[in-house]
């Protein structure tokens, strides 16, 4: 990529994945393998929002009452969003916040929960040839087409002009045909709450609202993913004594966060414990 600045490998590796996630934290991107030594990845980080013309910037948070220091998030600016575009073009979507709100302070964990699940996600899909077509989330903008209208780009649309919004949306490319899934993360116990969520999945689901959405004949999924195991076994459970769910148990299935492993990434739940696969 051309700057006026050198760009070493490490730097556009950087840059790439960023556009790709939107927001990564250290972490993560070392999960990804962008560099082996935090170190040297903390001063790459630096050289490119020190740059004439920073290519990221990165949001520092205060110390957090009970969970400590809370990593920084990192992202492009707009600067080094055309840059990629103009190098990459339609090779790479890219992604990067148009505005800077508040909200990251109180949506900072489940936010780089589903960026998790992103990650964990295209590293499954690439060591096992498949393809990831596409993936939005309740973070991600598009325009309605009113003046000054946007929504989430994980919206589905429903009957009666309503529509809900999933933590995620994405299409995954499997040997067999394209899989549609929606994502919802729960960070929190709020059994109520999570029901309720869920519920408009199935409403959802019963209108075939998704796979008209995006012009499927098949039924697409709802991953539930927890970060509570016991809020997790708790929803199940209550969902299993639900008449409403019995027609759609396949089309729900439930993982915790830290069963998003690799190697244990297409094993989930349905409700009533049996195991089933991510996708036929």
């Amino acid at each position: 990529m051309k700057t006026k600045e050198i760009l070493t490998p490490s730097m556009e590796k950087i840059l790439v994945h960023l556009a790709t996630f939107k927001y990564l934290t250290i972490s993560q991107l070392l999960r990804l393998n962008v560099m082996k030594d935090k170190r040297n990845l903390n001063r790459t980080l630096s050289q490119l929002r020190q740059m004439a013309k920073p290519l990221i910037q990165s949001l520092n948070f205060a110390v957090h009452p009970q969970k400590g220091k809370l990593e920084s998030i990192h992202y492009l600016t707009s600067y080094g969003a055309e840059l990629l575009k103009r190098y990459y073009g339609e090779r790479l979507p890219v992604r990067y916040p148009k505005s800077h709100s508040p909200f990251l302070q109180f949506d900072y964990e489940h936010r780089l929960s589903v960026v998790r699940f992103e990650i964990e996600l295209r590293i499954f899909a690439e060591k096992n040839d498949l393809g990831v077509s596409f993936f939005t989330t309740y973070f991600d903008k598009v325009s309605t087409g009113n003046e000054k209208g946007y929504r989430a780009a994980s919206a589905i649309m429903l009957e009666n002009k309503e529509y809900l919004i999933a933590d995620a949306l994405f299409m995954l490319s499997t040997q067999r045909r394209e899989e549609l899934y929606s994502v919802e993360v729960f960070c929190d116990k709020g059994i109520a709450r999570i029901l309720k969520s869920i519920t408009r999945h199935l409403q959802a689901l019963n209108q075939g609202m998704p796979s008209k959405q995006f012009e499927l004949e098949h039924g697409s999924r709802v991953l539930c993913l927890f970060k509570h195991k016991s809020t997790q076994l708790n929803v199940m459970d209550k969902l299993s004594k639900d008449p409403l769910f019995s027609e759609t148990k396949d089309h729900f299935l439930f993982k915790s966060l830290d069963e998003l492993e690799t190697e244990k990434f297409f094993d989930w739940l349905l409700y009533d414990g049996t195991q089933a696969g991510l996708f036929e």
